[in-house]
């Protein structure tokens, strides 16, 4: 079926047999052997570069693990205690934590903070008419002294009218002291 010879119109005659592969490289199997003992030197020289930086890096390692931890002294918390605060201005007193610092004080009005800025307790007086907001919660009445409340959302404000001297006295306190105000507080002392 196939004729061993074949017909090209650029070659006049093929066979398959001058169709052979034929190696160009030299058969000697010498340069073989040297290309692969230089690739063999490369690949020595690397590995001992990188085995240099993963020594590099396990001494650090080790020497940061072994290291003894070092003594810290974790801050303490103050111990809250309570003072007695008395404004002879207002005759009031109340006690007063240590976390509050008193940022303000006159002859008709003082002002304590926490730490970081907030309101804490605000006190103010003074002498005139008593007159009832329409927003005001009526919360104490007897002879002597009146009591009113305003709340809002994160402080609570009460406006005392002391009948014996006419003296209006305003407190304005966060919800976190408001406890110890109500069980504290003296007016007219």
């Amino acid at each position: 079926m196939w004729n061993r010879r074949l017909r090209c119109d650029y070659y006049p005659l093929v066979t398959f047999s001058s169709l052979r592969y034929t190696n160009h490289m030299s058969k000697r199997p010498l340069p073989y052997i040297f290309l692969a003992f230089l690739f063999a030197i490369l690949l020595f020289i690397l590995g001992i570069r990188y085995g240099r930086e993963v020594e590099k890096v396990n001494k650090t390692v080790s020497y940061v693990l072994n290291l003894p931890p070092s003594i810290t002294s974790a801050p303490t918390a103050q111990p809250l205690t309570f003072a007695n605060y008395v404004h002879s201005g207002c005759k009031t007193s109340f006690l007063i934590p240590n976390e509050l610092e008193k940022t303000k004080e006159g002859s008709t009005s003082a002002l304590f903070s926490t730490r970081k800025g907030s309101l804490g307790v605000a006190l103010s007086c003074e002498k005139k008419v008593f007159v009832k907001e329409e927003k005001e919660i009526q919360i104490m009445l007897n002879k002597t002294i009146r009591a009113y409340e305003t709340q809002t959302k994160d402080t609570s404000s009460y406006r005392f009218y002391h009948v014996d001297i006419a003296q209006v006295v305003t407190i304005t306190v966060a919800k976190q002291y408001l406890p110890l105000l109500q069980t504290s507080l003296a007016i007219g002392n």
